[in-house]
């Protein structure tokens, strides 16, 4: 049963005559801990820093990002339609490649 003690100086108290009952290394490690204890909680949010980071962005940070998009799309839609049209090109020249061989295997 977990016993309340009533003022800082009784926890001291309790835990040096714990402390005291225990082997070297075993103080040791009630002394790590409360030094462990004593180190601030890290943030309560961590900043994401992996490949799904962009599924937790705000419907405004969407929307930024959209118009990035669409202004370089804009800004270059002369160059992405020629490059759609050479490769529709070269697949109906049967110069491509299909993505998978006929084992499953990714064509490399």
């Amino acid at each position: 049963m977990e016993r309340k003690l009533a003022s800082q100086a009784d926890y001291m108290r309790e835990i040096a005559n714990i402390i005291a009952k225990l082997p070297v290394e075993r103080a040791a490690e009630v002394y790590d801990f409360a030094r462990f204890l004593l180190t601030p909680p890290p943030p309560a949010e961590l900043p994401m820093a992996d490949e799904d980071d962009w599924l937790n962005d705000s419907p405004e940070q969407i929307a930024k990002e959209d118009a990035i998009w669409d202004a370089a799309y804009a800004r270059n839609r002369d160059i992405f339609r020629a490059l759609a049209a050479d490769a529709v090109a070269e697949d109906a020249a049967g110069e491509t490649l299909p993505l998978f061989d006929e084992r499953g295997a990714l064509n490399l």
